[in-house]
């Protein structure tokens, strides 16, 4: 398993589809300090600020960033031709996917930390108060953490649609809608994958709309989130009839008139 992320590492200096990530990742703080400007009546904080930040990334960002990405980095196996030579190597498919998700999983983290690092310099800049050591080692752990919500969250898209070269587009569209119904409020969202990812780390998330959510059944949903993947991963087997991409006919032109 070493050896598979280490590989997928090497790859990824290949994949330009990693600075689209980290471009959508920094547009995250932007959008928020967008919202600053135009809400005036609200006062922003560091930790308001975070806050919301940590909204967008959940509902709007990292579902599209994550599966477009596990799309790509999976199925490039498949539009490069590079499937067959892999498959010379005894490593089984399933290990091979468990690979390439790990290394997803970390590239969340670090786009995690790149967002918190450009929130905070646009929190300097705009000035909002309230940030001292103790809010921002916090607001950083809960940010990171509720996108590793999130990826916990689009892990049964990725492993339903974003294994196949010819549909993963569609996963990420779905990904995008799935996101973005997170930005609803209600009692019933307590048990919605993309909102119980912000619960836990943050259950006031619905208090300004007057929603009190509940940290337990946020958890058990994502457990069973979890679970579900795990089950989707084992019964998970390289069907080549979907996971190859038609080549083009090369049409050899006819010499003379």
């Amino acid at each position: 398993m070493r050896n598979i992320i280490k590989t997928e590492f090497l790859k990824l200096k290949r994949y330009s589809v990693i600075k689209a990530g980290i471009i959508m990742a920094t547009l995250s703080p932007l959008l928020s300090l967008f919202y600053s400007t135009a809400n005036g009546g609200q006062t922003w904080t560091f930790d308001y600020f975070m806050q919301q930040v940590m909204i967008s990334n959940c509902t709007l960002f990292f579902p599209i960033i994550i599966a477009l990405i596990a799309g790509y980095i999976i199925t490039r196996e498949y539009t490069d031709d590079t499937m067959k030579n892999i498959s010379t190597i005894p490593i089984p498919y399933k290990q091979l996917l468990s690979g390439k998700l790990l290394v997803l999983l970390l590239l969340t983290i670090c786009f995690s930390l790149i967002g918190c690092v450009l929130a905070l310099v646009i929190n300097v800049i705009a000035g909002f108060p309230g940030v001292h050591f103790g809010n921002l080692l916090n607001m950083f752990i809960r940010v990171t953490g509720a996108n590793i919500g999130i990826y916990i969250s689009v892990l049964p898209i990725i492993l339903l649609f974003c294994c196949s070269a010819n549909n993963f587009l569609g996963g990420v569209a779905l990904a995008f809608v799935y996101g973005y119904f997170g930005t609803f409020e209600g009692t019933l969202l307590n048990y919605y994958p993309i909102k119980a990812s912000m619960i836990l780390v943050d259950p006031t998330c619905g208090a300004e709309y007057g929603y009190t959510y509940h940290i337990f059944p946020a958890f058990i949903i994502m457990v069973l989130t979890f679970l579900i993947s795990v089950i989707i991963l084992a019964n998970k087997k390289k069907d080549a009839r979907i996971l190859t991409v038609a080549k083009k006919k090369k049409i050899v032109r006819k010499k003379g008139w």
